[in-house]
């Protein structure tokens, strides 16, 4: 998916002079046709995060539209304040691209983990989140980034998730979640890339007879309330699963959703708790570690409907 947002990016920039690319320090090969090809769009602004958001901001008041493109931790926690104050204050159109989130990094320890990110990032007024679970809804991301001018945070995983969807989506308002397999009374949302695990937990549930409808939501902030009540609606069950701590992210968004709709549901959350993880490993292992792979999914849903 990191692949489609920046080969998107390159493609619009290459048209239009007013869009920047701004980057930590990093030299994938994904960047390189861009500061090969359009030099005078793109800024390598070292080790220095919050002179880059400062950069950006200043680039955002002569009307440009410019990206900053860093690991999920550096290009959110430190310069945090200089997006506060800076961007959000001004709200200006700024998108913040943040890479290989969560436990993508896994085997680096927590200074590298992006579990907390999404907390952040939603109290910041004006800041619009995104988190596509592939290639296809990083695609649907990029086009509503470019449909408007205003701050946001997208974070992206690495470029060799697996495909959800087989086809490219289109005609799909993102803010409204996106529906990828219809059930009976039980639901299940999730965002970003791990809709992959949530998909094998319904074919495991399904096995058991228990025909569970999954939604993504590529768009957290902001969210069509109207939209979510309507894919929920006489749900007995409703189940979150989020790689990210479960301390005010997603199930939060949509508990409030269910309780101001008096929606009546059991609602049970699935994420990591309050806790920084004291072992290091790919993003599979960590998954498991903290009950985030399909089997165990499955298992602890079944607990919960028994």
């Amino acid at each position: 998916m990191r692949n489609t947002v920046i080969n998107y990016l390159y493609e619009e920039a290459k048209k239009d002079k007013n869009i920047m690319l701004l980057i930590w320090d990093l030299w994938y090969w994904v960047v390189e046709e861009f500061q090969k090809n359009i030099p005078d769009q793109f800024i390598n602004v070292g080790i220095a995060e919050q002179n880059m958001i400062g950069i950006a901001a200043g680039l955002a008041l002569t009307w440009k539209k410019v990206f900053c493109y860093s690991i999920v931790p550096f290009v959110t926690m430190r310069c945090y304040e200089q997006i506060r104050v800076d961007i959000c204050s001004q709200n200006l159109d700024v998108t913040l691209i943040g890479v290989w989130w969560w436990f993508a990094y896994g085997s680096l320890g927590n200074t590298h983990y992006g579990i907390e990110d999404i907390n952040i990032m939603k109290w910041l007024p004006n800041m619009k989140i995104l988190a596509p679970a592939d290639k296809h809804e990083a695609k649907l991301c990029v086009e509503y980034l470019f449909a408007h001018k205003w701050p946001c945070y997208i974070r992206l995983n690495r470029w060799w998730e697996p495909d959800v969807y087989e086809n490219w989506l289109s005609d799909i308002s993102i803010e409204n979640g996106i529906e990828f397999k219809t059930g009976n009374n039980i639901s299940i949302l999730s965002t970003g890339n791990i809709l992959w695990n949530v998909i094998k937990t319904a074919e495991i549930l399904e096995k058991q007879w228990i025909h569970t409808q999954v939604i993504s939501i590529p768009c957290i902030k902001p969210m069509n309330t109207d939209a979510i009540v309507f894919h929920l609606k006489n749900k007995k069950w409703i189940f979150t699963v989020e790689e990210h701590t479960t301390i005010w992210w997603l199930w939060d968004s949509i508990a409030s959703i269910i309780a101001e709709n008096e929606i009546v549901s059991i609602f049970k959350k699935f994420g990591i708790s309050d806790i920084f993880p004291s072992l290091v490993g790919n993003q599979e292992y960590m998954r498991e570690l903290v009950w985030l792979d399909p089997e165990t999914l499955a298992k602890n849903i079944l607990m919960a409907l028994s």
